[in-house]
């Protein structure tokens, strides 16, 4: 693996009665939030990104411990930027791995795997953008990241083809780390192996990309699937959350809350999408840039929001309400039905 030197090393923050969050930045979003349960038996949620492993490490060492001395990992679900240090990890600690059953066969041959993920963000792209110059750069941005993903393992090293799954967890699982009990609940809809470990008795949540300060992405070209995350979110509604700790962002102040405002963000867009679309066809860059505004496709998040219109776009189009015309496939562009109706 690529050996990387660090100018800063990311503190670990306590949060809590023995509880630790420690900000790793990746190229794909916003820094990851890991976090560290020290109670007798340390749990760490998530690995984060495989070139900033060394980093973890420097960190855990600011608060007494390193990763040989973590019993138990907990994967929240299996995407780049939360588990692919975990194709290096087993060469430093010997901790227990959990994740949601099921997981291991995409866990096995990870590496490829993950192309999966590729793929579909390039396919979106071709979709979205009929002009030639455009899609070239924006193509550009996509394979910059997996470029970076692949040049930090090719080198050889301490590199595994697979993330090693000990444990294939089932809502009910308990996990006994000392002092302290970690439950699971699984929140599918970013992603289909998708879990939220919390402390048991304590009102602690790990959501990991199921709550954020912006909507996760949902890739309705690999395994997300939009009415599954209104579904997540709405049995998170239903639960007594005293603390939402997501993997990216800042902590929200009031869980509940946060979770509706989700809600609400997810419906506005919708209605946005259907009200363009009966106006007159648009494509799905028009449409993620209207409803999102300009500067989001500058952003990293442009390509989160076009998998999210994009899941919308599959919706209304199970439902029989939408159009899809092909102009240059993949390039498309959708409109509405005349006399469709969405169903109350």
């Amino acid at each position: 693996m690529k050996l990387h030197q660090y100018e800063t090393i990311p503190a670990a923050t306590q949060i809590g009665p023995e509880l630790y969050k420690i900000v790793i930045p990746q190229p794909f979003y916003e820094p990851n939030n890991l976090y560290v349960i020290n109670s007798g038996e340390p749990v760490l949620i998530d690995t984060g990104y495989i070139e900033n492993l060394g980093l973890l490490q420097r960190s855990l060492k600011s608060i007494g411990l390193s990763l040989a001395r973590i019993k138990h990992i907990v994967y929240t679900h299996d995407h780049i930027d939360h588990m692919s240090a975990g194709l290096s990890i087993s060469y430093y600690t010997k901790a227990r791995t959990y994740a949601m059953r099921g997981i291991e066969v995409a866990s096995q041959n990870y590496r490829a795997n993950l192309l999966l993920l590729r793929s579909a963000e390039e396919r979106l792209t071709y979709k979205a953008h009929r002009d030639p110059e455009i899609r070239k750069n924006e193509l550009a941005r996509v394979r910059h990241g997996w470029d970076k993903f692949r040049d930090s393992y090719s080198r050889g090293g301490k590199v595994d083809p697979s993330v090693r799954i000990d444990v294939g967890l089932v809502e009910g699982d308990v996990i006994e780390c000392g002092k302290r009990e970690i439950g699971f609940l699984h929140t599918p809809g970013h992603n289909r192996w998708h879990i939220s470990p919390y402390i048991l008795g304590e009102g602690i949540y790990f959501t990991g990309d199921l709550v954020l300060d912006n909507v996760s992405s949902v890739y309705a070209e690999v395994d997300g699937d939009l009415q599954k995350y209104h579904d997540s979110l709405d049995r998170l509604s239903r639960i007594p959350i005293k603390r939402l700790l997501p993997a990216h962002g800042q902590e929200p102040e009031e869980p509940h809350k946060k979770i509706r405002l989700l809600k609400k963000t997810l419906a506005l867009l919708e209605r946005g999408v259907m009200r363009r679309l009966k106006e007159k066809p648009h494509d799905l860059s028009e449409l993620v840039l209207s409803a999102m505004g300009e500067r989001t496709r500058k952003s990293g998040y442009y390509f989160t929001a076009l998998g999210v219109i994009h899941s919308i776009i599959r919706k209304l189009q199970a439902q029989n309400c939408i159009e899809v015309n092909e102009i240059d496939p993949p390039y498309e562009t959708y409109s509405w039905k005349p006399g469709a109706e969405i169903e109350s």
